[in-house]
């Protein structure tokens, strides 16, 4: 399981582990409850255990998966099998002797799996290495090795993970018909307003209360959130923006407020990209520029459903659809789809037009004539149109250079001389095909040197030998299966002889027959486990 060693010899109370999860990474609270809860039930299966709430409310504000017996995941959903704090636990588990419980809240605090059978196999790795599973409703002990399972236990089981995973479901159909519902009333269904605007609470006659903040979350009866024009100094921004936009490409209008000093709108902002955390520049780009160009809130219009998101159901006007075969990618994962202007919900903003439609309109049409044919294509994935992808850098600012098509081949630009439009690095391109060229006459060249050449074909060499081996490894752990096999089923007929004998005499013979097979099956056993 997970490619670990399994650990079976345990005691019968030594040390706990605490595991749970949250999807929505917005109850900061109920995780310390959950720890409270492992240590009352350490304390009465005589456990140790040396994890607290405060440690467990210190893992969820520095984004920590690990700490001592506690293992967390945050803001992660119940239908990933593999993530960062069940990876750990289950390693910890499996390889630590000492480890005899392992306390989870609820089966849905596990896993909210796509399929229950996955989430059975997960718990019965772990049962199997000796392991007891402790939830709030029920204690599973570990499986005893060569007994059944109780088929009422893993129909419970399968019906409680089978309930888990439904509930992604339900939740999914739920909130998108809210969706729906707010959207076709001119609400905001979620998400932070653009460049702008302000999140406001209102009455559903229309009156507005209040503002709300960042990440500010209000529950009332009969009072939803709109979008409303925000200060008036970003509005002058942006004004500015279209009337430079009529007469300058966009690249230039941000290098231009790159140049003055002015804030974009994420500046001082957090981001994680790919796991990884940082601060936004204070660079304004080309597609932030088109972005708020291109707002329809601008003339006072809300429109929904511009993407498609979701590995359960997927948003349309009639209502949640089931995903169909352009929602996958070609390796079976969920992607985000564009839909189609027709298929969006349009409906009036609740304030009067920041700028003239007829302009706008205008403005509009220049900026699809001046994007062409290049608008949302994405890059290419394709390894053989990239082969330096990630791979070249810029030796004056040490940023990486980036692919672009450039008539009839391509060529790689500076990132940091596109983001800053030339201000922070005198460097712009390099042909494609010629650094290319020469990267592989570097590596001809290394790999020519006599005295490389000579390494290069020993190491060669001790990879097809490993090769070598571990095929006959597989072949011989392959023989020994089948023999096992063979050896269990002459168990089993022997052990029939065995009822039937009918003397004493008989008995013995059949009873010495049935210790040596036993004996050459367990010793089988054995050299199959190491072997593996």
């Amino acid at each position: 399981m997970r490619g670990t060693k399994t650990v079976t010899q345990r005691p019968t109370a030594g040390r706990g582990l605490f595991y749970t999860r949250d999807s929505g990474g917005r109850h900061e609270t109920t995780p310390g409850e959950y720890v409270r809860w492992a240590q009352r039930e350490a304390d009465n299966y005589g456990v140790t255990f040396a994890g607290t709430p405060d440690q467990i409310a210190t893992m969820i504000r520095e984004r920590q998966s690990h700490q001592g017996d506690l293992f967390l995941d945050y803001g992660v959903t119940g239908n990933k099998l593999s993530r960062l704090g069940l990876d750990a636990m289950i390693q910890t588990a499996l390889t630590d002797s000492g480890v005899s419980h392992i306390f989870i809240p609820r089966r849905d605090r596990f896993a909210r799996p796509d399929d229950p059978i996955d989430a059975v196999k997960l718990e019965n790795g772990l049962r199997g290495a000796g392991l007891t599973l402790v939830f709030m409703d029920r204690v599973v002990p570990p499986t005893q090795r060569g007994l059944r399972r109780d088929v009422g236990e893993l129909i419970v089981a399968m019906l409680d993970y089978n309930s888990a995973g439904e509930f992604r479901r339900e939740l999914a159909q739920k909130i998108l018909h809210a969706q729906i519902t707010l959207a076709r009333a001119g609400y905001s269904v979620g998400g932070r307003p653009p460049f702008g605007f302000r999140r406001w609470l209102v009455r559903v006659d229309g009156t507005q209360v209040r503002p709300l903040g960042d990440g500010e979350y209000v529950r009332m009866s009969y009072h939803h959130v709109v979008w409303l024009p925000g200060p008036e100094e970003e509005l002058a921004l942006i004004r500015r923006i279209l009337v430079m936009l009529g007469s300058m490409p966009a690249s230039r209008v941000a290098a231009t407020l790159t140049t003055e000093g002015v804030p974009p709108p994420d500046a001082g902002r957090s981001r994680t990209d790919r796991g990884v955390q940082h601060t936004t520049s204070g660079v304004w780009h080309q597609t932030t520029i088109t972005n708020i160009a291109r707002n329809p809130l601008l003339r006072a219009m809300m429109i929904y459903g511009r993407r498609s998101m979701g590995d359960q159901l997927r948003f349309t006007p009639e209502g949640p659809r089931v995903l169909a075969e352009p929602d996958y990618r070609s390796e079976g994962h969920p992607k985000v789809v564009i839909n189609s202007e027709s298929t969006r919900i349009v409906s009036a903003a609740r304030f009067e037009p920041i700028v003239d439609p007829l302009r706008h309109d205008q403005l509009l049409c220049e900026l699809e004539r001046r994007s062409g044919s290049q608008r949302a294509k994405p890059r290419s994935r394709t390894p053989e149109k990239n082969p330096l992808g990630s791979r070249l850098f810029d030796m004056g600012c040490g940023w990486p250079m980036y692919r672009q098509p450039y008539q009839e081949s391509f060529r790689y630009l500076c990132g940091l001389y596109q983001q800053s439009h030339g201000a922070q690095c005198h460097h712009n391109h390099v042909d494609g095909m010629l650094a290319t060229r020469f990267v592989l006459g570097c590596i001809r060249q290394r790999l020519l040197t006599p005295g490389f050449r000579g390494k290069l074909e020993k190491r060669l060499r001790e990879l097809a030998e490993q090769d070598r081996q571990q095929d006959g490894l597989d072949l011989s752990i392959a023989t020994k299966r089948a023999a096992l096999a063979e050896l269990s089923r002459k168990r089993e007929r022997v052990s029939e002889n065995l009822a039937l004998a009918e003397n004493a005499d008989q008995h013995r013979a059949i009873a010495k027959i049935y210790d040596q097979v036993a004996q050459e099956e367990k010793e089988l056993e054995l050299q199959l486990r190491k072997a593996e």
